[in-house]
């Protein structure tokens, strides 16, 4: 990707107007919204027995499953993962994963696993069915929603951290409504009437301890191939399309992987065999799943220091240290928790919307260029800067961070 600043002869060089999500003129979008509603009312129908039948069980498996998300997305808004598109971006990819890739999904699996019954055995698809149909067609739906939004507001993917987080709330998406399927689904079979336990017990085996490596993992690596191709086009075709097939390879075969019977036998059924046996299974997706998430932080952080420094050249603005950070979202994390030991709450929040604020700055001005489009945010800067100053100063009278042993804002 070419970060060279434009000179003023160059201005196309940097993106000027942002398509926005709703995109009518387009067929993309239509195709994405189509297949969105349609996935929303099968889903619904097929929890609907459930609901009639479980009902404490499925409403508290809402709550449940909708307060894990809550909990991704406040991962995300900390790490200011959330400032890389508007609020209907994930809102689409969310829904897509939950009931646009579902809807394909539930019925491509049984009928894959009806073929391999028919060409192979009914005792191969009881043990390695799943891993044969859900990497194939689970991943393929989840990455076609990350390229249907891409389509539909292409000039909105800059860096490859704005095409991964997509992919992340894709796979939340599918990873939600699939869990939340599971929970009802075992309620209707659970050899107890007891509704609430097999919530519990969903809830610790497939969100606590399978959560970190399930489908948002998958879609992230996927969609690390989509984000080369798009960032590329000075690569050739082939090339775009190999790396775009081998990421899309990896997210395949980690998924195969974790639904095969590898090594099943190696571990007993014991509560430290299953640990044992799930960490052995996950961590290496986590740790691939690190690893492109560092890469899209690096880039996306290059891709932000050259548009503060033309964009916003203001020291008052964006400060030394600050512009270090803009590609950094665990040291401005860390720099918002110390910031709130050092000075107090009141202190960390303002620091906090003011990273925000400054991240807006810059985007705004990329998109519309400095001008009434920015200004609300450049007004914001300064009079968050003027809140959070004189705190700073207040604390210092009584001990000074070299004093507490925490860094400065």
């Amino acid at each position: 990707m070419n970060l060279n600043l434009p000179d003023e002869q160059d201005q196309a060089a940097w993106p000027v107007g942002t398509d926005s999500f709703f995109q009518p003129q387009r067929a993309a979008f239509w195709v994405l919204a189509a297949l969105i509603v349609n996935g929303l009312f099968y889903t619904v129908h097929m929890f609907s027995m459930g609901f009639r039948v479980v009902p404490v069980t499925a409403l508290l498996g809402l709550l449940v499953w909708g307060g894990y998300t809550l909990l991704f997305l406040l991962v995300f808004r900390t790490l200011d993962l959330l400032e890389q598109h508007s609020s209907e971006a994930y809102v689409l990819a969310f829904a897509w994963g939950g009931f646009g890739a579902v809807y394909f999904a539930v019925p491509a699996n049984i009928a894959i696993q009806s073929l391999c019954a028919k060409l192979i055995s009914p005792d191969f698809v009881a043990v390695w069915g799943p891993a044969v149909a859900g990497p194939i067609t689970e991943e393929f739906l989840k990455l076609a929603g990350v390229i249907l939004l891409v389509l539909v507001a292409r000039n909105q993917f800059q860096t490859y951290l704005s095409v991964l987080i997509v992919g992340a709330m894709a796979g939340l998406g599918f990873q939600v409504v699939e869990n939340l399927s599971y929970t009802v689904n075992a309620s209707m079979n659970f050899p107890l009437e007891n509704q609430v336990y097999p919530v519990l017990y969903n809830l610790l085996m497939r969100g606590l301890l399978n959560g970190l490596w399930s489908h948002a993992a998958y879609t992230t690596i996927a969609s690390f191939g989509v984000a080369w191709f798009l960032l590329h086009p000075e690569r050739r075709m082939v090339t775009r399309l190999a790396c775009a097939f081998l990421c899309f390879a990896l997210a395949w075969a980690m998924h195969f992987v974790w639904n095969s019977p590898l090594m099943d036998e190696r571990f007993d059924d014991g509560p430290v065999g299953m640990a044992l046996f799930i960490l052995v299974k996950g961590i290496p997706v986590v740790i691939a799943a690190g690893l492109f998430w560092r890469v899209a932080a690096q880039e996306n952080g290059a891709y932000l220091h050259a548009l503060a420094a033309y964009f916003v050249p203001e020291r008052e603005l964006i400060r030394d240290d600050e512009w270090v950070r803009l590609g950094a979202p665990m040291q401005r994390y860390k720099v918002r928790r110390e910031i709130g030991w050092t000075f107090g709450l009141r202190a960390r929040r303002l620091k906090a919307q003011m990273q925000c604020e400054q991240l807006r700055l810059i985007r705004k001005a990329m998109t519309y260029g400095r001008g009434a489009q920015t200004l609300r945010h450049e007004v914001a800067v300064r009079r968050l800067r003027a809140e959070l100053e004189p705190l700073i100063s207040v604390s210092k009278r009584t001990g000074s961070p070299e004093q507490t042993g925490r860094p400065a804002p």
